[in-house]
């Protein structure tokens, strides 16, 4: 602590307490005590803010309650409405005007992709069932023997014709 001369100049005096082992508030450390756990506190806060920032973005570019990635799509088993295997997702195809999903393409057979059979679904005959964990198909195996189905060396043209007679099929 300094003390001010009678000569207007001031000198170093230690504090007695310290000096006998007893010590007051030592208001610096205490300072810098609430000063480090003030900056802790603000890191925390920015790391959680930060966190669920990301989980936000993330939703929105994997999955939310209504939307769904593409990569998270294909793969997606396909089951008949009795629970057996009828294939699963390959891909989806989107209206290029109204950014709606058109149809999807379910591979069904074969070995690592030969032999396989690719049925265009229109999207809306399929139902995500969370039991499931894939799309529900009111079809069977033996009612899917008959539907429209290409291989990827022969696939159709999709032009409102065929789409027509895939919304045909379907919907009967």
């Amino acid at each position: 602590m300094f003390q001010e001369e009678n000569d207007g100049s001031a000198r170093y005096v230690t504090d007695e307490r310290s000096r006998s082992g007893v010590s007051g508030l030592d208001w610096n450390t205490l300072g810098l005590g609430a000063a480090a756990l003030g900056a802790l506190a603000g890191a925390t806060y920015l790391a959680r803010s930060n966190a669920r920032r990301d989980d936000r973005l993330k939703l929105q570019t994997d999955e939310s309650v209504r939307l769904i990635s593409s990569s998270k799509v294909e793969g997606t088993p396909v089951v008949g409405r009795n629970g057996e295997s009828l294939g699963k997702i390959q891909s989806f195809m989107v209206d290029k005007y109204t950014g709606r999903v058109a149809y999807a393409v379910m591979s069904f057979g074969g070995t690592m992709g030969f032999g396989e059979s690719l049925f265009p679904l229109p999207w809306d005959v399929l139902t995500y069932d969370t039991n499931k964990d894939g799309y529900v198909l009111a079809l069977t195996k033996e009612q899917l023997a008959d539907a429209p189905r290409f291989t990827a060396s022969d696939a159709p043209e999709f032009d409102v014709g065929y789409r027509r007679s895939l919304a045909g099929y379907y919907n009967r």
